[in-house]
């Protein structure tokens, strides 16, 4: 099967980032054999093919750089109708968007999409972009025909509610190529001053320090979780707008707990690995996530996870089992959740075993692979049946 993954997206990709979904689906598909490429925006650049080489050279994915415009937040390609006839299968980002419709549209026998966002009163711009697209170009694209794949539980949902019946929810996956490069055992300062300041726990938040992943909130309950547990620090990884990092801080100066707090604004990569693993608990309490790569992650390194009931959580997380998933912001619950945790190393540690394996046996781009294929000869059967 000759299969090309269209980002649609107008943003030029870094090809070092730590966990490109694309490449990591592309790489597990073409060590079954079939053949891949990843499309990717490319700016003013002549269109052109990157060759990826792996597996100590045995396997390649080439990636293509396409000329686009940028409109919406979307790319507009001109040239990828030349492209799109050399495979059997197009796999397209999301069903909302220009090159989504022109595939559905133009090459239905052929394409298949991949949604992630699913409503979300938090998500008010793709909301908005949403309803626009339902009443102009939803349609043209015949739901009825249409094949999708979802990265969650709540995406499917959505996807169901606009008329399209052929919905299978995939999940997303990591790279385990990525993540064995980075275990290099390569020495941070960082990481080894947390590892010698360690007396007690360690609480981990990691990403983007923003509104929608309501630090404020998370700031609360770990001043509530101190009044219980005086050895209990706070690690916050990540950066944020100015003014609300800056609100961040002086919420943290107010609740008394600034000395328990220890902030790095940004880590490499390669050493994510190791900030997990001296790490005891990790939080996100975030109101919308279409899927959210920090929960495999911590989950793949034996992280208990505490989080709200999100894209991700929804479909890798059973609540008491392989992690914590609780609905309401509520300062009280979270804090009783995370300090039954800390309290209980025989709970963590069976949470965390199953955690793992799980993300091992199901939530790498090998293990969906199989998945993903299935809903590849979807399109293929529907086509033949055509015939």
């Amino acid at each position: 099967m000759r299969v090309l993954i269209v980002r649609p997206s107008a943003n030029k990709m870094n090809l070092k980032t730590y966990n490109l979904q694309e490449v990591g689906l592309a790489k597990a598909l073409v060590r079954r054999g079939h053949s891949c490429d990843v499309m990717y925006y490319g700016g003013n650049e002549k269109d052109h093919f990157e060759t990826i080489r792996f597996d100590d050279e045995k396997h390649q994915i080439r990636i293509l750089w396409i000329r686009g415009f940028s409109f919406l937040r979307e790319g507009y390609y001109p040239t990828l109708k030349k492209y799109v006839k050399d495979y059997d299968i197009v796999q397209v980002g999301g069903y909302v968007g220009i090159t989504s419709a022109w595939l559905n549209r133009k090459c239905r026998e052929k394409t298949v999409n991949y949604q992630g966002p699913y409503y979300s009163k938090y998500n008010k711009k793709d909301n908005i972009r949403a309803a626009v697209f339902d009443r102009t170009l939803l349609k043209w694209q015949r739901p009825e025909k249409m094949i999708v794949g979802t990265k969650s539980r709540l995406a499917t949902e959505y996807v169901k509610e606009k008329g399209i019946s052929n919905v299978t929810t995939l999940g997303v996956g990591l790279d385990l190529d990525n993540l064995r490069a980075a275990a290099s055992g390569e020495k941070n300062e960082f990481i080894e001053e947390l590892i010698s300041r360690k007396q007690g726990r360690y609480l981990l938040y990691m990403g983007r320090l923003e509104e929608r992943r309501n630090i404020l909130f998370l700031l609360r309950v770990f001043a509530e979780v101190c009044r219980k547990d005086p050895d209990v620090k706070f690690v916050i990884v990540g950066k944020g707008d100015r003014d609300y990092v800056d609100k961040c801080r002086k919420e943290a100066a107010l609740l008394g707990i600034t000395d328990r707090i220890i902030y790095k604004d940004s880590l490499e990569q390669k050493y994510v690995n190791q900030l997990y693993r001296v790490s005891d608990l990790f939080l996100l309490p975030t109101r919308y996530e279409i899927f959210g790569m920090v929960l495999l992650e911590a989950m793949y390194f034996g992280v208990p996870v505490v989080t709200t009931f999100n894209g991700g959580s929804s479909t890798v997380i059973d609540d008491g089992k392989t992690g914590v998933v609780i609905e309401q912001l509520d300062v009280g619950e979270w804090s009783s959740r995370i300090l039954e945790l800390l309290g209980d190393d025989e709970l963590r540690k069976e949470m965390t075993a199953r955690a793992s394996r799980r993300i091992e046996e199901e939530y790498t781009w090998d293990a969906l692979a199989e998945k993903f294929l299935e809903v590849y000869q979807k399109r293929l059967d529907q086509k033949h049946d055509k015939k």
